[in-house]
């Protein structure tokens, strides 16, 4: 697999809500040491709301992923 494209983080940036982003990079940092089922979940669940809405996705909808990728609640 190849590395992040060089405006991975500039892009990522659009889509969180401002004056959370760095919180939510620890929830995405966090999210990068789940196993790999895990990371798949919270990754399918942050797209899918990224194709739900052009809101910029919160840091309570982030930690919400990562609870659920980690099997302890529901994203909804």
């Amino acid at each position: 697999m190849g590395g992040l494209p060089a405006d991975f983080a500039d892009t990522l940036a659009q889509v969180l809500e401002p004056g959370h982003r760095e919180a939510a990079a620890g929830v995405i940092e966090a999210a990068t040491r789940l196993d790999d089922t895990g990371l798949r979940r919270f990754l399918e669940l942050f797209a899918a709301r990224i194709r739900a809405s052009a809101a910029p996705v919160r840091f309570e909808e982030l930690h919400g992923f990562l609870r659920v990728a980690r099997g302890r609640a529901s994203a909804h």
